[in-house]
């Protein structure tokens, strides 16, 4: 893998960090072209995080175990992906500390038995001890889905995710691409950080 390319066209947009006065949410993915991501020679990944109204563009940091870690430009915030799938967040406050998502991944896949299947989610408490989340999650919907990144079209299998635990039902989507490629997900993340949006830019 090449050394993180330059991003002083897309760094000058925004980060997950955030700046004194952040422009409305979705202005940065709006300011986004195919000619700045041309200019970047690594995988390029779009995050935004609904629930604070930050966004940026991450690259990939290293690779371990099926585990991609992406960094903002600035280097202060990250996550990690499998298989599309967001696993663990850092620097963005409530963070995903680790996840067991094998159900969802094989789900957003087009595989397994069609029920319910288990997701865990790993926090931390405001003492910093581990905080553990059950859910049981069943697919709600699956189907075909051009979507349009960077003006162009990709057909895609949108795949939809309902899963409960007490007292509380998130929804997560999944856009994946006839080879594998995850091309767009909407995933809920913590009660802190709320919804995480990712799309594949290159």
């Amino acid at each position: 893998m090449k050394p993180l390319a330059s991003l002083s066209a897309l760094a000058a947009l925004a980060l997950l960090a955030g700046c004194a006065a952040q422009p409305p949410f979705g202005a940065f993915r709006a300011g986004l072209t195919q000619e700045l991501v041309d200019t970047v020679d690594n995988p390029l990944l779009y995050v935004g995080v609904e629930g604070l109204g930050r966004e940026s563009t991450v690259q990939p940091l290293q690779e371990l175990d099926g585990v991609t870690t992406w960094r903002t430009p600035d280097g202060t915030s990250a996550i990690s992906t499998r298989d599309g799938l967001v696993v663990s967040t850092r620097s963005l406050g409530d963070d995903l500390m680790a996840a067991d998502i094998a159900g969802s991944v094989a789900a957003s896949k087009g595989q397994g038995g069609g029920g319910y299947y288990p997701r865990f989610h790993t926090t931390l408490d405001g003492l910093s001890q581990p905080e553990f989340e059950a859910f049981q999650c069943r697919v709600s919907a699956r189907t075909s889905e051009d979507i349009v990144i960077l003006g162009r079209a990709r057909a895609s299998v949108r795949t939809d995710e309902t899963c409960t635990t007490p007292g509380r039902e998130v929804t997560n989507s999944y856009w994946r691409a006839a080879d594998g490629t995850m091309l767009r997900a909407r995933q809920w993340i913590s009660e802190g950080v709320g919804v995480i949006i990712t799309e594949r830019l290159n």
